[in-house]
């Protein structure tokens, strides 16, 4: 089987991206330049440049570059990565792989209300400290493919990023997860669906697409089928789970859910990091621990880049602690998150629901449908 290309270094990545964050060598700073402009905004509110991965190697900038980014006068020292290494709402420049050009945002939050709407405006690239941030950039630098054969040593399901979720009190087949099941653009649609269907799943939570999304799709059959029974609650997600919007558009989904039958399935792109939010909340609704709720994002990372804690400690661990604990802490309503271990995940996530919007009948609704066994009732 042709090896994942997974770097992994072991490296204190928080320590290395505040560094990072706060670098003031400009040494090089006459080595690299190059200017461009704002050309548009992507749907998670980050400026896409006119600037290419391809521009920025030829004008001598590297991927674990520190770089300054100058626009309306305004200076900004970020890192250079081809993925959302940063901490939430840390500025970077990201060469993403599915991006056509470079974008300039924040990570999860995308750029602040007085940067954005500056289309046409000029920027400014140039070297801050090269490679300054490449440990980092090396240690997080894995990348997946879509191709089936390269998966050789894991089922179609896992493939897919399909799976039952099994935390807490959640009956086991009753909630599931996976990457989408009515596009093919990672071309998983189809094993997913082959998926859902045997797993016999009738309703699905949708945090990727609007209806006129989900309109322009060539689905799977079953999928369709899903769909045209309007048991598909659209719930499209931004990348930042502490947003307002995020959290209101998340809400009113969760208040529906109850009211579509079971099994249920929770899904956005890649089933990576909006479905392993909202699950994690849903898990530890239902009085999943925190290394459960850790457990079961985690093997998302394997099905995408074979990567286990055992393999790659540093990683998952990083992993974990960038992206996993801010979203719980933000849940559990605390700012350590040495304390994570300890929340009493199922009272602290009933209180922000309760806070943002939900009644307790709703609250339990919810925990009913995810703790019943719907399967029995039904066979």
């Amino acid at each position: 089987m042709r090896k994942i290309k997974s770097l992994f270094v072991l490296v204190s990545i928080l320590v290395l991206t505040a560094a990072c964050s706060n670098s003031d060598n400009d040494s090089d700073s006459d080595v690299a330049r190059l200017q461009g402009k704002i050309v548009s905004y992507n749907e998670f509110d980050g400026a896409m440049l006119d600037i290419t991965e391809a521009d920025m190697t030829k004008a001598g900038f590297s991927l674990g570059d520190v770089i300054s980014l100058t626009i309306d006068e305004r200076t900004f020292i970020m890192p250079y990565y081809d993925g959302y290494y940063t901490h939430h709402g840390e500025l970077l420049c990201v060469a993403y792989p599915t991006y056509p050009s470079i974008c300039f945002t924040a990570n999860n939050t995308g750029l602040p209300e007085e940067l954005r709407g500056l289309e046409g405006y000029d920027v400014t690239i140039s070297m801050v400290e090269k490679y300054g941030c490449l440990d980092v950039q090396n240690a997080m630098n894995v990348t997946y493919s879509n191709e089936r054969d390269d998966y050789s040593d894991l089922t179609d399901a896992e493939f897919a990023n399909a799976r039952t979720v099994e935390a807490g009190n959640i009956v086991s087949g009753i909630l599931h997860r996976s990457t989408t099941p009515f596009t093919n653009d990672i071309n998983r649609a189809y094993y997913v669906a082959t998926y859902l269907e045997k797993e016999k799943v009738k309703s699905v939570l949708n945090l990727a697409d609007t209806e006129e999304k989900m309109l322009s799709y060539d689905m799977p059959a079953y999928s369709r089928q899903l769909w045209e029974s309007g048991n598909v609650i659209l719930c499209p997600l931004k990348a930042d789970p502490t947003a307002d919007e995020f959290v209101n558009t998340l809400v009113a989904g969760l208040k529906e859910l109850p009211s579509h039958p079971a099994p249920y399935l929770v899904h956005c792109m890649e089933g990576k990091d909006r479905t392993g939010y909202v699950c994690a909340l849903l898990e530890g609704l239902c009085g999943a621990t925190y290394e459960e709720i850790v457990a079961d994002y985690l093997v998302t990372y394997y099905n995408f880049y074979l990567m286990t804690p055992e393999d790659a400690p540093e990683v998952c661990n990083t992993l974990v602690t960038l992206r996993l604990n801010p979203c719980l802490m933000f849940y559990a309503g605390i700012s350590d998150e040495t304390l994570l271990p300890d929340v009493d995940f199922a009272q602290a996530f009933t209180n922000f629901l309760l806070t943002h919007g939900m009644s307790q009948d709703q609250i339990d609704a919810l925990v009913s449908a995810l703790t019943t066994n719907h399967l029995l009732q039904r066979r």
